[in-house]
């Protein structure tokens, strides 16, 4: 394998030398082959044109049959180095030859006139060319011509290789050299390229040194850049591992990718180094409504942000979190693309939620019994019969009040009074459910008690309420050693049967409560409207 410099200027001249030789080449080889066909037809012409000159003497020789004058004709013709041979003849017997007539060579016939008539032949002159002579000589001069071509062309070739070294190839092997000083890891080593030239290398240096300019003004800002990042990445990690909030973020599957220190210790149980599970809506007491509002996050693009107080168990505690939802958006992506990742910022609420949570039983329960408070109760009252009259579903009420409670509080003191009532709350709890029934203290010894029925059975309320009166009815131990009991009169309506608005109820209930204490006290009856 011949091997070839790299070097730029030295493959340009081998590139022009070589197209150089096959130019002359096929230059030379097209040539030839028109100089031949040229060079036959001059020998032809050349012959032809001897011919003519000798003609006339040619016909005086075969007029008066002169064998001498016809063969020093001839002898003149086959001097010349084109013709082989000459011959002339008559009909009266002459035939003069000189050269040789072998091979299929050109000839060229003249016919000889009489020079007195001419419309008479009196002769012939035949001419014959000499076709190695002629093909020689236009190899010859083919090869003179292939050598000279060839000779201008590596000249020319040498002198453009020279032309193109100097004005080409050097300067750039120049900027070659520069170039590969320049380290892309060192800003220093980015120095402007000399180069003085006007020409197209001379453009090519301005824009490689207004580039190198540009990288060397990126490196800087990038190196400050990353400067400024690094100190901003120290504080943020600063804030983020010594936050007091707890800070996560979550990925597409709902899973904590990262997390920090306050945040492991929100969720972490007493005994325990690791969080109990990495994925997200687990960790809180509702995941399902969890995950609902997370994808709700993802997919809504007009949803920014969600706030909300969340209860969650840790261990054997049960925890309230304020979480933030807040979408990560990455500035390159895409906008009809939703951001998958949540950051999520929440804050240990628990004391606070317990202070509003017991705030608000406060303030819709009585203190002493814990049973809802009148004005709670009667919203609760009025939901309860907006249902009952929509799907037609009975709802029953019960106006309760104890009997003979006062001489209670006047021997016994209130302290025993108070224990007497919230005895008889814990009674009336036991007999209802406080998830969908409605239990009252509605003032002093007054209680109200609600509940939705399918069918309005009076037969069986009025058993109910009875069995009710028998609880209450039983011995409460007010002292170690004393104990006391208390009647009951408790008034019944059923709507919508009785009314269809909850103050019709209450009256109609309290009016019939106050009927049983008229009649002796101690029983139940449901309200009649003929009475």
């Amino acid at each position: 394998m011949i091997y070839i410099s790299p070097k730029l200027y030295i493959r340009v001249a081998l590139a022009i030398a070589l197209v150089a030789v096959v130019v002359s080449f096929f230059a030379s080889a097209l040539s030839y082959y028109l100089g031949l066909e040229t060079r036959q037809q001059s020998s032809y012409l050349l012959a032809k044109q001897l011919s003519k000159t000798v003609e006339k003497t040619a016909v005086i020789a075969a007029y008066v049959n002169d064998p001498e004058l016809a063969q020093e004709i001839v002898n003149g013709l086959a001097i010349n180095p084109s013709i082989k041979g000459a011959k002339l003849s008559n009909d009266k017997g002459l035939e003069v030859i000189s050269g040789e007539f072998t091979g299929n060579s050109d000839r060229i016939s003249s016919t000889l006139n009489h020079p007195f008539i001419a419309i008479e032949q009196v002769g012939v002159l035949e001419i014959y060319l000499d076709e190695k002579f002629i093909q020689q000589q236009t190899k010859n001069a083919t090869k003179i011509e292939i050598f000279s071509l060839l000779s201008l062309s590596l000249t020319l070739a040498f002198f453009v290789s020279v032309l193109v070294h100097r004005w080409l190839t050097k300067p750039i092997q120049k900027l070659i050299d520069n170039v590969d000083q320049i380290d892309p890891r060192s800003p220093t080593t980015m120095r402007m390229l000399p180069y003085q030239g006007k020409d197209e290398i001379g453009k090519l240096v301005i824009g490689i040194n207004a580039l190198m300019h540009e990288l060397h003004h990126s490196f800087n800002m990038e190196r400050n850049l990353r400067v400024k990042t690094q100190i901003l990445e120290s504080k943020f990690r600063l804030i983020f591992e010594q936050a007091s909030a707890g800070i996560c973020l979550v990925d597409d599957k709902d899973n904590i990718s990262t997390f920090n220190p306050a945040f492991a210790a929100y969720f972490t149980a007493q005994g325990s180094d690791d969080l109990s599970s990495l994925h997200f809506p687990t960790l809180m007491t509702n995941p399902d409504k969890l995950q609902q509002l997370l994808r709700e996050i993802r997919n809504k693009p007009e949803i920014a942000q969600v706030a909300l107080d969340i209860e969650c168990q840790v261990g054997d505690k049960q925890k309230w979190m304020h979480c933030l939802f807040a979408k990560v958006t990455d500035q390159r992506q895409q906008p009809d693309i939703p951001s998958s990742i949540i950051e999520v910022i929440l804050y240990d609420v628990t004391e606070r939620a317990e202070r509003e949570l017991q705030t608000r039983f406060e303030a819709d329960h009585d203190l002493l019994t814990h049973l809802l408070n009148r004005r709670s109760g009667e919203k609760k009252l009025n939901k309860m019969l907006f249902f009952s009259i929509k799907n037609q579903q009975p709802f029953v009420l019960m106006m309760i009040d104890l009997d003979k409670f006062k001489p209670i509080n006047d021997t016994y003191g209130h302290e025993a009074g108070d224990k007497v009532l919230q005895q008889i709350s814990k009674r009336i709890t036991t007999m209802f459910s406080l998830d969908v029934d409605v239990c009252i203290r509605w003032g002093g010894d007054e209680f109200v008690i609600a509940f939705h029925m399918h069918d309005a059975d009076n037969q069986a309320i009025k058993k109910q309420a009875e069995a009710l009166l028998v609880q209450i009815q039983q011995p409460i131990q007010i002292q170690p050693d004393l104990s006391c009991t208390v009647g009951v009169s408790i008034g019944i309506v059923i709507a919508p049967e009785h009314g269809k608005v909850l103050h019709e109820l209450l009256v109609n209930a309290d009016n019939t409560m106050y009927k049983v204490k008229e009649q002796g006290r101690g029983h139940v009856e449901i309200y009649s409207p003929i009475n």
